[in-house]
């Protein structure tokens, strides 16, 4: 996850598309229209985006602090003990996402999207 405002599109953010399960969903997932590659998850009201990391350079990558909701994996004790697996989302958590949120003065920057459709 990283704030908002510390994302950016550097290319192609006209080839962009928003994908929601319905029309009034609270989500959506973002993804490359040229390759159908995911970018992003985003909450509406979020000012956080849920990216997926493996697409970075792994020398740019921002290094793993937390796993949550590992519960919902079949068999969590594959995952390694380098950082805290959770089994739900924690008061850490909480109040990390509140911290950001005031030092982004309770702003949630709008990430304009081309297209947006619903399954």
């Amino acid at each position: 996850m990283q704030r908002k405002d510390r994302v950016r599109i550097e290319a192609g953010q006209s080839l962009l598309h928003a994908l929601r399960l319905s029309s009034t969903g609270g989500s959506r997932r973002v993804v490359a229209g040229c390759c159908n590659t995911p970018l992003f998850l985003e909450f509406s009201g979020g000012h956080w985006l849920s990216l997926y990391g493996l697409l970075w350079p792994a020398s740019e990558r921002p290094a793993v602090e937390m796993r949550t909701m590992v519960s919902d994996l079949p068999d969590a004790s594959v995952l390694p003990d380098d950082v805290p697996n959770l089994k739900t989302r924690s008061l850490r958590f909480y109040a990390r996402l509140m911290k950001a949120w005031i030092a982004m003065g309770f702003r949630s920057p709008r990430i304009e999207v081309a297209g947006d459709t619903h399954a």
